[in-house]
Formats: C-alpha cells, structure tokens, sequence
C-alpha cells in the first residue's frame, strides 16, 4: 500500500505535468471554461487552476493601458492571496502561491479589424492551502466563478486518500460536493 506521501507525490507530478501537454493542444484554450485540480492530503490541498486570461482580465495581450496594467495586477494579487477552495468555515489560509501568465501562439494568426493578430493567454495558478477541518468537510466553495463572471463553466477534479472525484459547476454555483 502506497504511503499518503507518495499519494500526494505521485498526484501533485500528474497535476505539474498537466499543463505542459495542455500548453501544446489549441483545444485546451477555450474561453468561458477553467480548470481546478486538487491533490487532498490531511489538511493540506495543492490546486492549479487554469484558465484562458480573457476569463479573469476581459484581455489575451500584454497589458496596452494603464487601466489594463491595473486589472493584470489586480487580478494576479488576488489570486495569490485568496484561497481557490475553501471549507464552508473559511478555514483555509495561502500557504503558497504562484501565478504565471502563459502567451501562446496557436498557430493561426486571426484577423482583427485592427489588423493585429490574437495571441490567446493563459493564467496559470498554483497554491498550497492549510485547511483545519479540511479532513471532515464534505463540500468545499470556491469564489472563481463570484470573482470572475468570465467563468462560465469550472470543471473541478479532485484525489486524495480518500478518493477522487470530479465536477462542473455552472454559473451561480460555488460549492461542491466532495463525495465522502
């Protein structure tokens, strides 16, 4: 039987690895959709979210104004501090964090009226959270979806000692059910 810490060893090199090949598939870069990964250990969570940058900035480019500089920092020291998951007690404190903005070219330069051609941009999240209570909760929030409304659509997939799972949650819907 595999030791807890070889669980969370083993999961947390899936969840790394996931992004490198997701970076290279076009098909990964969908706007309105995000994705959140849980590795549960004890009272310990190790998340990566990603999701395209128009979701949370409302832009793809490097920041053109200042106002855009202002959102871009904005967002990136609120997704440092803030917990992505959180017990229904808000137990759950940043232990954590990196926040990284990924410009790729898909291959395909598309026209804009402008003359420009878009480059899509991705925001990459990862977090280490502390959760007392986290071992006996069976639901967890999120604020991605209340924070960012260009979140349409948030697949969540979790694993643990306990398990794994996974869900959608829509628009209006911050809590999830862990399955336990």
């Amino acid at each position: 039987m595999l030791s807890r810490k070889r669980v969370v060893i083993t999961i947390a090199s899936a969840l790394i690895g996931s992004p490198l090949m997701a970076a290279d598939n076009p098909a990964s870069h969908l706007h309105g959709q995000a994705n959140l990964q849980l590795a549960f250990n004890d009272n310990r969570v190790d998340l990566l979210f990603e999701s395209p940058a128009g979701n949370l900035l409302g832009f793809e480019h490097e920041p053109r104004t200042t106002e855009q500089q202002q959102t871009l920092d904005s967002v990136t020291s609120w997704l440092k501090a803030t917990p992505l998951i959180n017990t229904s007690e808000s137990t759950c404190t940043v232990e954590a964090a990196n926040v990284q903005h990924l410009g790729h070219d898909d291959g395909q330069a598309h026209a804009h009226t402008h003359g420009e051609e878009e480059h899509h941009a991705d925001i990459e999240v990862t977090q280490v959270l502390v959760c007392s209570g986290l071992k006996q909760a069976v639901s967890l929030v999120t604020p991605i979806s209340t924070r960012f409304s260009g979140v349409e659509h948030l697949t969540i997939e979790w694993v643990g000692p306990d398990g794994q799972g996974a869900t959608r949650l829509e628009p209006g819907n911050q809590a999830f059910k862990l399955g336990r």
